[in-house]
């Protein structure tokens, strides 16, 4: 958590604002960070069903690549954005910032002392000469039916489709349960009406 309050200080135009823990109450914007992460995540796996039910595993990964970015981009908006990311990615477009980053270092740090992914989230404020910025990310654990394409043992012909579509893939080797990232979200907070003048 220290770590993660340092690089935030270290943002350009920025500062920490607030900082809250999961069990805290959560504000309205966290609840629409968390809806937006749950739609992204229930659409991609729908696709993700379909795709691989007819094509197999290698539809899936067809799937993640050009599905996935519109799927987020569908549920975003100009001060609204939601997405994914991961310490190591399979679409280096989905790289981590360094708030990202700080954030996934100590997921995956709960994750070996045995804390349980699917149950990590983190919010925070930061505060900009145009105003406030909430930041929001949740651990996605690695569930076995991701195995095929994330596991340990890749089957030939996803590989070579993995290495078609990525050749800087790095999300292979995980196992059930591990960290494999996270959900991200980015939103412009609205100024309460004492600071923008309004009566």
């Amino acid at each position: 958590m220290l770590r993660a309050l340092l690089l935030a200080a270290l943002l350009p135009a920025a500062s920490v604002a607030e900082t809250v823990t999961p069990d805290s109450n959560p504000p309205d914007w966290v609840k629409s960070a968390r809806m937006a992460a749950a739609e992204l995540g229930g659409q991609l796996k729908g696709e993700l069903t379909a795709a691989i039910a007819e094509s197999g595993p290698s539809g899936g990964v067809s799937v993640c690549r050009d599905r996935a970015p519109a799927i987020a981009s569908s549920l975003s908006t100009d001060d609204f954005n939601v997405g994914r990311t991961a310490l190591r990615v399979r679409n280096p477009k989905n790289a981590p910032g360094p708030w990202e980053r700080s954030i996934l270092e100590d997921f995956q740090s709960g994750v070996e002392q045995g804390n349980d992914p699917s149950k990590m989230e983190h919010w925070q404020v930061f505060e900009n000469s145009k105003g406030k910025i909430g930041r929001w990310m949740k651990a996605i654990p690695m569930g076995p039916e991701c195995a095929a394409c994330h596991g340990s043992r890749i089957a030939e012909p996803i590989a070579e489709t993995i290495e078609r579509l990525y050749p800087e893939d790095q999300a292979t080797g995980f196992q059930p349960g591990e960290l494999r990232g996270a959900f991200t979200v980015r939103i412009d907070l609205p100024r309460p009406d004492s600071e923008t003048g309004a009566d």
